[in-house]
């Protein structure tokens, strides 16, 4: 199955509704768009809350109790094997053009005379570290595309992955503070509005929180996507991880983060809650920026931070950590020796619109790992061995 990509090139088209319909044609036929997902849509004001714009991240109902219910058969995965290559892809913040330009640096796809995007990356794991929403207009338009892609990849033996942000997390909170007035069109008319009911701007927001609230249609697709993934011996995640999280155990985090977005039943009849250590605050994994300051302000928080992150990738028995959420201004970076691949270079249009770049992890036959950081064109601008050293 191919995802297309008639119409995502704004240039030849001459309004931006028209980019949004077409964009929504990605999605209409997917399985992410389910036979729910209409109904979704007929909400009635007694039956939502609409979000508050005030809401911070920290007002959330979290816990961060080891959660005692059986694992599920949805539950996301935690470490894989690939094979391949691996290609890492940070925050893509809804901005369909840098998705097709991050794949192709990564050499993974192509897109054919009817403007199908067929994936060609063979036995490759390609592992986008989150905040694939807000910020830009194609949000659904592009998770239906890695879905689809990932369909593909797995028939040649790789895989396309996914990982939950912050902005997921906010979504599914019903916090819609960096939706954009597309995204919001976006998401109704995948639920089956019409053109002329987008102006009704309390509707939309009614039908996104339908749509994304626990247990709504594509809160039932992020819940399969793992908070921290392991692939071979390389984390992703999408802020951070440290030994707190490590020490309550990635897979528990991974299947309370679903559960939560799931909208399981607890055994005391209530509904999951949104685990703390994941998307609480400045110090859970979504949010975490410990690792990824550009800039240490001193030698003692590099040698503290550094010294974290190499206690909980020894728990979880991970070389080396690759990270979204902050902006690198110099482009892709690796510190602590290695250790840690920072990877959102701000290239959405609705953050920097910064180049593409994309990082790629080769093994050789020794068992010897060399990192690449490529950037669109295909140029390598660097390349690293295990140990973070440019070659």
């Amino acid at each position: 199955e191919a995802g297309s990509a008639a119409g995502m090139a704004p240039a030849p088209l001459t309004t931006r509704r028209e980019m949004l319909r077409r964009a929504l044609a990605v999605a209409a036929a997917s399985t992410l768009n389910p036979a729910g997902a209409a109904a979704a849509a007929v909400v009635t004001t007694q039956d939502v809350v609409a979000p508050s714009s005030s809401k911070a991240k920290g007002d959330v109902a979290a816990s961060d109790v080891p959660s005692a219910r059986p694992s599920h058969p949805d539950d996301p995965p935690t470490r894989v094997t690939a094979t391949g290559r691996i290609i890492a892809i940070g925050d893509l913040h809804g901005d369909w053009r840098k998705t097709i330009g991050a794949l192709s640096t990564a050499k993974v796809i192509a897109v054919n005379e009817l403007d199908e995007v067929i994936w060609t990356g063979g036995d490759t794991c390609v592992v986008q570290v989150g905040d694939v929403l807000d910020r830009g207009d194609h949000e659904i338009a592009i998770v239906k595309l890695l879905r689809d892609l990932d369909k593909q990849a797995r028939k040649e033996g790789g895989a396309v992955h996914m990982l939950n942000g912050n902005h997921e997390s906010l979504n599914v909170c019903g916090d819609f503070r960096y939706v954009t007035p597309g995204a919001f069109a976006e998401s109704a008319l995948y639920s089956g509005l019409q053109e002329g009911e987008l102006t009704d701007w309390d509707l939309l927001a009614r039908v996104r929180y339908a749509v994304y609230r626990p247990g709504g249609p594509m809160a039932l697709e992020l819940a399969k996507n793992p908070t921290v993934l392991i692939v071979n011996d390389t984390a992703f995640a999408h802020g951070g991880l440290l030994p707190v999280h490590a020490n309550y155990g990635i897979e528990k985090l991974n299947a309370d983060v679903a559960a939560w977005m799931r909208a399981d039943t607890t055994p005391d009849g209530g509904k999951a809650a949104p685990p703390f250590l994941a998307m609480g605050d400045s110090s859970s994994v979504m949010w975490n920026r410990t690792q990824s300051k550009e800039h240490f302000p001193s030698p003692n928080e590099r040698y503290t931070s550094c010294r974290m992150l190499s206690q909980a990738l020894e728990k979880i028995g991970a070389t080396r950590l690759v990270v979204g959420h902050t902006p690198q201004l110099s482009g892709a970076n690796c510190e602590c020796e290695g250790q840690v691949w920072r990877l959102d270079v701000g290239m959405s249009y609705g953050v920097l619109n910064r180049p593409v770049q994309v990082l790629e992890i080769t093994r050789d036959k020794d068992g010897k790992d060399t990192m690449a950081v490529l950037s669109e064109g295909g140029e390598c601008l660097a390349s690293y061995d295990e140990d973070g050293l440019p070659l």
